[in-house]
């Protein structure tokens, strides 16, 4: 992979995490709900056949994607002083990403989850937030920060330091893509009168539609079209649509896999659509190459694994129409 002449700076959170799979821990579905569940008695000791371990967080997931991509990847966020933290440093700089600008709490844990991941594909996730959702402002020094891309995950609702990030960046030329966590998207008001500041806004379904309603994935991103250069809303393996440049482009799933793991697809769809934006490819590109990461990435335990390390992939067939009739 040749590098490219383009620094993108990660934003967000970082965290270890452990994955528990095996027979015992398929889902069940509750007979009031019809939702799966996964159900374990207290005092009990079940046993797991395997136990993988990776580093997460949505930033430091994107970063891994950018620097194999071949992009000048750096990732900015907090970690505590411990083992866990270690190991986030130890798996970006092998990556050959950036970390110059982390910052080390004193007191707190770094971020840990502990992924339960039933054979579907799908997991019960039990998360501590720790250092990566205490990040300030004063902890970056904004003002020095350069870069041709911004990727902002969640910043744990910190609405202050997302504005300022915005600002230094619009008065720097600086390029936004910014995939929102629920705790952005719990304060509407206050985030959609940011979206003017960003280039690319990704999120799931769900996460969309609290944004701006719809009866469905396409009919909400119908109706946020224009609020930012890009609109991206994805559904899993039902496959994600973008509004851009008053056209709606819809995109099917790659290619079909077996479902091993779904950590970090979104994360992988979001910084691979990123990638291409920043290497200046078109719009069909970055679906196609959004696309075929989040499909690698849910084929192998864990977010980072199957990050894709190429980009000479056959463009995906899209259906395009005309953003009309919002």
């Amino acid at each position: 992979m040749h590098e490219v002449n383009v620094k993108i700076l990660t934003f967000g959170a970082a965290t270890q995490d452990v994955f528990l799979t095996g027979k015992s821990l398929h889902a069940r579905r509750d007979v009031r709900t019809r939702d799966y569940v996964e159900q374990f008695p207290l005092g009990a000791k079940i046993d797991v056949e395997n136990v993988y371990f990776d580093t997460g967080g949505g930033a430091t997931n994107a970063a891994v994607t950018f620097a194999r991509q071949g992009l000048h990847a750096g990732y900015v966020g907090k970690i505590g002083h411990d083992p866990a933290g270690a190991e986030v440093l130890r798996v970006l700089r092998r990556e050959g990403v950036t970390t110059d600008r982390v910052v080390h709490d004193p007191k707190l844990n770094t971020g840990y989850s502990t992924l339960i991941v039933a054979p579907t594909g799908e997991r019960t996730i039990l998360v501590h937030r720790g250092a990566s959702h205490e990040l300030k402002a004063k902890d970056i020094a904004i003002r020095t920060l350069e870069a041709d891309w911004f990727y902002i995950s969640s910043l744990a609702g910190n609405i202050d330091l997302l504005t300022k990030l915005l600002k230094h960046a619009n008065m720097h030329n600086i390029q936004v893509a910014i995939d929102p966590g629920a705790a952005e998207l719990a304060q509407t008001k206050k985030f959609r009168a940011l979206l003017p500041l960003i280039t690319v806004l990704k999120a799931n379904a769900e996460e969309l539609q609290l944004l701006f309603g719809g009866d469905d994935l396409r009919d909400t991103v119908v109706r946020a079209g224009g609020v930012c250069p890009y609109v991206v809303g994805t559904n899993g393996p039902a496959g994600a649509y973008a509004a851009v440049g008053g056209k709606l482009y819809q995109a099917g799933a790659y290619q079909k896999v077996k479902a091993i793991d779904r950590t970090g697809a979104g994360d992988a769809f979001g910084s691979g659509f990123v990638a291409a934006l920043a290497k200046g490819l078109p719009i069909e590109d970055a679906l196609t190459l959004g696309s075929a990461n989040a499909t690698s990435v849910v084929a192998k335990i864990g977010a980072k694994a199957g990050i894709l390390k190429t980009s000479r992939l056959k463009r995906m067939k899209l259906k395009i129409t005309n953003l009309e009739g919002k």
